[in-house]
């Protein structure tokens, strides 16, 4: 009985491990809606610190990645009235909160796969990815997608917990084998942070396109 209890005891802590997971890709119900709220306290700093790294006025039309209810485009803009900034996630329900919680119509939220963006090329001078990048189930695609929204000489900003790249891109958790990663994409690796806790990553987008 008491394997049995144990056995039982450890699925379930692998069902809440998966379904969190799960939720912290793609919200979704009542508790895709908490966990946003949850996220927005533990993670905010990351934003602030990354964006406190960053010379905004360089930058007028802004693509924000894995927005949640949106506290990073909000926080972007509060830092930088840009002349536009889109904040987009994979969830409809995020969105839907990221509208009712910062209806500024200076931020335009929208649902989208950042593997198939919608956008035309050259439409955003930058790109920002706090805590999603790891995710993303195609990054290869991905990049090839962000390279060709951002204009030429245009930056992506990547910032997460560095516990998150260890763990879910171990292969490119050291900053070198990421610049070599970065390169066969027509990026290149132009500043790297760290602190105890969060690294951060500024790409820029060569003039030449894929």
């Amino acid at each position: 009985m008491f394997i049995l209890g144990l056995v039982i005891v450890m699925l379930v802590l692998i069902f809440l491990f998966w379904f969190l997971l799960s939720q912290s890709k793609k919200p979704t119900g009542l508790i895709g809606i908490l966990m946003m709220r949850l996220w927005n306290g533990v993670y905010l700093p990351l934003v602030e610190w990354a964006i406190n790294n960053v010379n905004l006025n360089d930058y007028s039309a802004i693509l924000d990645i894995g927005v949640g209810n949106g506290a990073s485009s909000a926080y972007l803009l509060q830092r930088k009235n840009s002349l536009s900034i889109t904040g987009i996630d994979l969830s409809e329900a995020a969105i839907s909160q990221a509208y009712k919680k910062y209806p500024d119509n200076k931020i335009n939220f929208e649902s989208m796969d950042v593997h198939h963006l919608t956008f035309t090329a050259e439409t955003f001078d930058l790109v920002t990815a706090f805590q999603t990048h790891f995710h993303w189930s195609d990054l290869d695609q991905a990049l090839r997608e962000i390279y060709r929204v951002l204009k030429p000489n245009g930056v992506v900003i990547f910032a997460c917990e560095t516990a998150k790249i260890n763990y879910f891109l171990p292969k490119l958790k050291n900053s070198a084998d990421f610049q070599r990663y970065l390169s066969t994409f027509d990026f290149s690796l132009i500043n790297q942070q760290t602190t105890s806790q969060w690294t951060m990553y500024t790409c820029k987008k060569n003039k030449m396109t894929l």
